[in-house]
């Protein structure tokens, strides 16, 4: 699945860029919390065909930017970084609250 391997490559490439630097907290949590959300995605029932091109937007694209902002928040230069970071989370957090309610409620 596309979806783990980018993952896992922003990851990979972020300690890669961070070696021998302090690591805020906030980091391991979003790591954390990206894993969780990748479980849910797969591997709790029902799962998505992926036959709307809009599904898979959401539930793959806008993860893995909001993973990139909260892990290289410096990439965006025209605004501070905890507001790019804080952006990142929103998405993350709002994403994963319509996963929930639609695997829940809805399917």
């Amino acid at each position: 699945m596309m979806l783990i391997g980018l993952a896992v490559a922003l990851v990979i490439s972020f300690f890669y860029f961070n070696r021998g630097e302090i690591i805020e907290w906030q980091v391991y949590l979003s790591i954390i919390f990206m894993t969780l959300y990748i479980l849910v995605y797969t591997l709790v029932p029902p799962q998505l065909n992926g036959t709307s091109v809009q599904i898979v937007k959401l539930y793959e694209s806008v993860p893995l930017v909001s993973l990139g902002a909260i892990l290289f928040p410096n990439l965006n230069p025209k605004s501070p970084e905890a507001l790019t970071q804080s952006l990142g989370w929103l998405g993350l957090i709002s994403v994963s609250i319509i996963l929930s309610i639609f695997k829940i409620f809805v399917w």
